[in-house]
């Protein structure tokens, strides 16, 4: 589906394999899901890139990669645990540069269960050390990160990481199950927070308990803000419902109402 309005999907190296002229002809965007499983950094990587060099060359879109989240904390007050975030995601950065990526998306980890009065505070302080040296990779390797919500009840933290730093390297990606699940805030009232900062949004569906990732109209989310972005050529609206070509299709569909 062609139009002024960025639309993609997250896709994974065994599924892609099957079809991968559907995506071609339907997309101008993909996202490389593969690496946030530890054993395709560490064991699989370097078959996953070389199949993914092959299928990709006749696309002419653009491409992110969602990078590791399983564990790692990046807003630890305890370094060494930083450390290791580090560590993986430079690893899944450099891999996503191998195949052209410009983008890659990266979980606030942010934790509202933590009660603690000074938590907030802690995060913040704890989560922009981890920026300032991740940062300048991401400047080197010209990377921009999409920082996504995922617990998050709130933008607040969020938004005190992005405004303190004001980079170009350091944006926001709405991922819309989430926001159903953790927050009590509408869909729009996260978009008007974070604002200039939304770049990419990951839209999936589900009934407010679980993390579902559903094709869009098959759970309990409203998705008539959508078409507020319907000329935004700078935002990428991401289809991350888990499944087949079948699910790409009820994406395809739904989105024709808004966009």
């Amino acid at each position: 589906m062609k139009g002024k309005l960025k639309t993609g999907s997250g896709i994974f190296y065994d599924l892609f394999k099957v079809n991968p002229c559907f995506y071609y002809e339907n997309y101008e965007h993909l996202e490389i899901q593969d690496f946030i499983a530890p054993e395709n950094i560490d064991i699989h990587a370097g078959k996953i890139i070389k199949g993914y060099q092959k299928l990709l060359a006749p696309f002419k879109g653009t491409l992110s990669l969602h990078g590791p989240f399983q564990d790692l904390f990046l807003g630890s007050m305890d370094r060494q645990e930083q450390n290791l975030a580090l560590n993986r995601l430079s690893k899944a950065m450099l891999l996503g540069s191998e195949l052209g990526c410009t983008t890659m998306v990266v979980h606030s980890c942010f934790n509202p269960l933590m009660k603690y009065p000074t938590y907030l505070g802690n995060w913040v302080e704890s989560a922009i050390w981890f920026w300032e040296r991740f940062l300048p990779l991401c400047a080197r390797k010209n990377m921009v990160i999409v920082l996504e919500n995922i617990m998050d009840r709130t933008p607040t933290a969020m938004l005190h990481v992005l405004k303190n730093f004001k980079s170009p390297y350091l944006r926001a990606c709405l991922d819309t199950g989430h926001v159903n699940i953790f927050s009590r805030l509408p869909v729009t009232e996260w978009i008007d927070s974070l604002g200039g900062y939304l770049a990419h949004f990951h839209v999936h569906d589900n009934h407010g308990i679980e993390d579902e990732h559903l094709p869009v109209g098959r759970g309990d989310i409203d998705f008539s803000w959508l078409s507020m972005f319907k000329d935004d050529k700078k935002i990428v609206l991401l289809n991350e419902a888990q499944g087949s070509i079948k699910e790409e299709r009820v994406f395809l569909e739904f989105i024709k109402r808004f966009i």
